[in-house]
């Protein structure tokens, strides 16, 4: 605009030169007071603030983007909006030795590769999962707020979160509890080849009455997963690590995992969502449990 910057007291922070200021100067109207432009005109430190940092060269209409909040991302965002203001959240977390699935997993690598299969660790997960849902229906259920009941179903649709580009997306595995290692397997592989090439049809994201989020390789510690609304539970899964534990008194070296289940406190309490995460663990522990 033609606007000498030095000529001009600026109302931004520390005195900074704003694109309103620059803008009234070429209008010839004056937005500072004359007290506040003898002000701004001393040196930062004589007025008391803080020296601002040596100016950028990116202009001031490149320093900031902004990114309409619309498709997938704004449904994401209504989502997780309205399952914060109807579930009353609440988060238990422990951890599971995972050793024992581990080198089941080791042995069973090249099976699956000879049929084709990629054989991860969240097939063992989804199958100790269904298992558990059996002992505790309650986790498997929705709440229908207009009717004052709760919705136990008897199928078992585990919803699988996965990170896109688009933004995460919940692709479902339907009746997980009817397939082996190495259909969940397949399953989960195509689901999540369809998320990532966006060819993800509406069949396959709805109807999921339980659901599971992983952030992958990047593991994390501990989460505090938001209920898929209107589920009541999510299971949260974390990155398996070597850690030294305590076993028989003696410290050793296993593969050990953080397990987190959000509960919708209004259906389930939190000795139920306790004790069905313990079950989980139970069957990851020990295999036998589920293969039998």
């Amino acid at each position: 605009l033609a606007v000498n910057i030095d000529a001009l007291a600026g109302t931004g922070p520390g005195g900074r030169v704003t694109e309103a200021d620059v803008k009234a100067a070429k209008s010839g109207a004056s937005q500072v007071a004359p007290t506040r432009i003898a002000a701004l005109a001393l040196p930062p430190t004589a007025r008391g603030v803080e020296a601002p940092q040596a100016a950028t060269s990116i202009p001031a209409g490149e320093r900031e983007e902004r990114i309409p909040l619309r498709g997938l991302r704004k449904r994401i965002a209504e989502h997780m909006h309205e399952a914060r203001q109807h579930a009353a959240h609440f988060t238990y977390v422990e951890e599971a030795d995972m050793s024992e699935i581990v080198a089941l997993r080791e042995r069973a690598k090249k099976v699956a590769e000879a049929r084709g299969v990629k054989l991860t660790f969240l097939p063992f997960i989804l199958k100790a999962v269904t298992h558990a849902l059996k002992d505790h229906p309650l986790l498997n259920a929705s709440l229908d707020e207009a009717k004052g009941e709760i919705v136990v179903k008897r199928y078992y649709n585990l919803g699988i979160a996965t990170n896109t580009d688009q933004g995460l997306i919940v692709p479902v595995v339907r009746d997980a509890d009817r397939k082996s290692i190495l259909d969940l397997a397949r399953e989960v592989e195509a689901l999540a080849e369809k998320a990532r090439t966006n060819k993800l049809t509406l069949a396959d994201i709805q109807g999921s009455t339980f659901t599971i989020t992983s952030v992958g390789k990047l593991g994390g510690v501990m989460s505090t997963p938001i209920v898929n609304y209107p589920e009541v539970a999510i299971l949260g899964v974390n990155k398996i690590e070597k850690r030294a534990v305590v076993r028989d008194d003696k410290v050793v070296i296993r593969d050990m995992m953080n397990l987190s289940i959000s509960l919708d406190h209004r259906v389930v309490d939190g000795y139920v969502g306790a004790v069905f995460l313990a079950d989980v663990i139970k069957y990851l522990e020990d295999p036998n449990h589920f293969l039998l």
